[in-house]
């Protein structure tokens, strides 16, 4: 008789959610893996102490067990071993969510031109400590793992410590801080150290000669360059976002090899949203065929350059270094078939924004205009019952491509609707605000007018 014994990596604790019942989530990062009634009964065999009958096992199960301890997710118990009490089984009441992008201030220390929260005049306030760690607590009952710090400027509260103090307290981690980096100090990242806790900062980088410009502050662009060497020589990864205008459209090339020069990973660049503080700037606009041909003229560069760092082109295109994926936001390529099982926005099945006054959201983009008046409020309404079946929140992030396209009937002819699939919604709710199901007229221009066309032969010709 071959009896053998495994126990879960100690990574890893024992979850589940309302309708996803079965799960194990990193304790170290906001990871989580989901599995099928069958594998969870064999999962559970995997605690230290049941005897496991290899022979008695199907080939299946066995090819299961030897997957599992492979990839690390179970090891071969060697002594008597049991699960630690925060791997132990819990079920949360809520839906499922993995992370939340926390906006805990509406303040900054900037005065940037293209804010779509208007936080040089603080129009959305700051949250209490108190109401904070109201939100923190519903965080945490409704098994929220990964909380991004965001703002306004988060690292302008004087309390950010004791906030950070209370994330890890929970079991929760800090994966991103998005921060402008003008307080982005070395007593700062010593007081992470301490913590032993290593975030990745998101920062903002205009463009080389033109971001002091851009946000409104005299040695913006000195303290995010100073930033980012700091975090480089001391092992904090970076990553950064450029917003385009008329005046630092040419500057893209400079700025992108100066972000990797700096030890930035990756750069993410886009247009600003006609929203907040652009609506008085639009002189500066610059519509989407400009930036669509701007993108166009950088790619040759990029390749030229030696792919210095990962980058996102606002949908045109993305190269993830890591990976060495070349794709498209843009470019879903959902079969047609798979139209009803497919979410129209995937990206909020795993993560939410919450606003500085406490509003749920399925993404950051939506905030600052209408449609956040139209999502509920955590510190009114429990955040178990926004994510729960059947509430407006869940309603909206669960649609699917079919729904898109059984209310867009014209989208239905169209030679693109399995590589568009309805594009993202918060540009679709900026031009339409309230239909959810709307066309976002962005990804249609893409597809539409041929600039898809024009980059996939550009790249062709680049790649051969």
């Amino acid at each position: 008789m071959d009896i053998r014994r495994f126990i879960l990596s100690p990574d890893f604790s024992l979850r589940g959610w309302k309708r996803l019942p079965y799960a194990i989530q990193s304790i170290s990062r906001p990871v989580t893996f989901f599995f099928r009634e069958n594998q969870w009964e064999l999962l559970m065999c995997c605690d230290g102490h049941s005897p496991i009958d290899w022979e008695k096992l199907t080939v299946t199960e066995r090819d299961q067990l030897i997957k599992w301890e492979n990839s690390g997710l179970i090891a071969p118990c060697r002594g008597n071993e049991s699960l630690a009490a925060i791997q132990e089984y819990r079920l949360y009441p809520a839906r499922f969510k993995e992370r939340v992008q926390w906006s805990i201030t509406g303040r900054c220390n900037f005065k940037c031109r293209h804010c779509f929260m208007s936080a040089p005049h603080a129009l959305h306030g700051e949250p209490s400590f108190g109401q904070l760690m109201t939100m923190l607590d519903a965080f945490e009952r409704c098994g929220i793992k990964g909380v991004e710090l965001t703002g306004g400027e988060p690292l302008i509260r004087p309390d950010i410590w004791r906030i950070i103090d209370e994330i890890l307290r929970r079991g929760m981690v800090i994966p991103t801080i998005y921060t402008n980096g003008c307080l982005v100090s070395d007593g700062f990242l010593d007081e992470l150290q301490r913590r032993n806790i290593r975030p990745s900062f998101q920062v903002s980088f205009d463009g080389v000669g033109h971001h002091d410009w851009m946000r409104g502050v005299q040695g913006a662009e000195k303290a995010v360059t100073d930033a980012l060497i700091r975090c480089r020589e001391r092992g904090f990864p970076t990553f950064a976002s450029m917003v385009l205008c008329r005046e630092n459209v040419g500057s893209i090339r400079e700025t992108v090899n100066l972000l990797a020069k700096l030890g930035c990973l990756g750069v993410k660049i886009c247009g600003a949203s006609p929203q907040g503080e652009w609506l008085s700037q639009r002189e500066h606009y610059l519509t989407q065929p400009q930036i669509f041909a701007a993108f166009l003229d950088y790619l040759p560069h990029y390749f030229e350059d030696g792919l210095p760092l990962s980058v996102g082109l606002e949908g045109f295109f993305s190269y993830d270094k890591f990976s060495g994926t070349i794709s498209a936001f843009s470019e879903r390529n959902v079969p047609e078939n798979r139209f009803g099982r497919s979410l129209l926005c995937a990206d909020a099945r795993r993560g939410m924004y919450v606003s500085p006054r406490g509003k749920v959201l399925p993404c950051m983009l939506m905030a600052g205009g209408a449609v956040e008046e139209m999502f509920p409020d955590m510190l009114e309404t429990p955040l178990e019952e926004i994510l729960d079946s059947g509430s407006f929140y869940m309603d909206t992030t669960d649609l699917r491509v079919s729904d898109f396209m059984a209310h867009n009937p014209e989208c239905q002819s169209c030679g693109f609707r399995s590589e568009c699939c309805g594009g993202c919604r918060a540009v679709a709710l900026r031009e339409f605000p309230g239909d959810f199901l709307a066309i976002d007229p962005l990804t249609c221009q893409y597809f539409k007018d041929g600039w898809h066309e024009r980059k996939t032969a550009l790249l062709r010709d680049i790649l051969g």
